[in-house]
């Protein structure tokens, strides 16, 4: 499943809309549309020597599944829509215009930082 980011059109608008299972007018040459996928992504992260509290040196490797929410994961739940569309526009804002591959890497990286942390709490 992907998601469809609009913006621009016709008259000069800069509305950016963010479009998930349904379909949107665009102006040829004057929108700017941009697609986001939202499929589950299996990512791997690694952490290799991180040593804890005690200073004892760890390798640990781990498997996280990761999914970009949308507004219609959730029924009846307005609160939760709300919030997964802001995290969909923050995503947006972040992920447009990069490859699968170029996003995948970015959240690894953020995973195996949090992962370091942890481990360097780490005590017997």
């Amino acid at each position: 499943m992907q998601g469809l980011s609009a913006a621009g059109g016709c008259c000069g608008s800069t509305k950016k809309r963010t479009i998930v299972g349904g379909w949107a007018w665009a102006w040829w040459l004057v929108t700017d549309v941009q697609r986001l996928s939202l499929n589950v992504m299996t990512l791997n992260p690694m952490c290799e020597n991180v040593e804890t509290a005690q200073g004892v040196p760890l390798t640990v490797t781990g498997v996280a599944q990761c999914k970009i929410m949308k507004s219609s994961s959730y029924k009846n739940n307005d609160y939760a829509n709300n919030e997964a569309d802001e995290l969909l526009g923050t995503a947006s804002e972040q992920f447009l215009g990069k490859s699968v591959k170029e996003i995948k890497q970015t959240i690894l990286q953020t995973l195996e930082g949090h992962l370091r942390a942890i481990l360097a709490k780490v005590t017997e």
